[in-house]
């Protein structure tokens, strides 16, 4: 499975394997890409917005410009005119502003995932959360032999905390650790009349 994104001059790639994903990004500035494996993606996430810095740069040049042909055209008693030049440099201040690309960043050890903020941004988002979850479980939800009841609690809380398990599934492996304590304290007696053997 495959998902691509594109705005502007950004342009990214998600290929989802069974137990990593390729991951492709493009912009004005180059391109990168590796594989990852899902437990290596980080669960925070952060946020980046991009503007294209060579319209804000380019526009604030032409309105000074402007903005001085109009101030000579002035003081050589010339009709106020405004220049076209402040037009220009405006309306590319204007592209700046409003032509800006939304990211939501997801860190991992080989470099930051950016999925861009678009229609398919939450399908990534979700696809990769699920298989990250996925793959989690596979790794680490069992029970080792040799761990004590504290290392297995950890283990599974930390999952938990992780997103790969949920309240429930956490709560039913502790239980299997450790039995609640007043299951412990009160012996489950048997009903009057019931044979033991």
């Amino acid at each position: 499975m495959e998902i691509r994104q594109k705005k502007f001059s950004h342009s990214t790639s998600f290929g989802f394997e069974d137990d990593e994903l390729r991951y492709t990004q493009k912009d004005g500035s180059g391109s990168r890409s590796f594989t990852i494996p899902y437990v290596a993606i980080s669960r925070d996430r952060q946020t980046l917005e991009v503007r294209n810095d060579w319209l804000r740069n380019v526009g604030l040049l032409w309105i000074a410009l402007g903005v001085g042909l109009t101030a000579m055209a002035w003081f050589g008693e010339q009709a106020l005119r405004i220049s076209v030049w402040v037009w220009v440099g405006l309306a590319c201040y204007v592209a700046y502003r409003v032509r800006s690309t939304g990211f939501t960043i997801l860190p991992t050890e080989k470099g930051n995932l950016l999925v861009i903020d678009d229609k398919d941004g939450p399908r990534v988002l979700q696809e990769i959360e699920q298989r990250r979850a996925a793959a989690m479980r596979r790794e680490y939800d069992f029970f080792p032999e040799g761990d004590s009841p504290e290392q297995l609690a950890g283990r599974f809380r930390w999952l938990h905390r992780e997103g790969a398990l949920s309240e429930e599934e956490l709560q039913q492996r502790l239980a299997r650790i450790a039995p609640p304590e007043d299951e412990m304290a009160a012996p489950v007696l048997p009903s009057p009349g019931q044979r033991l053997n």
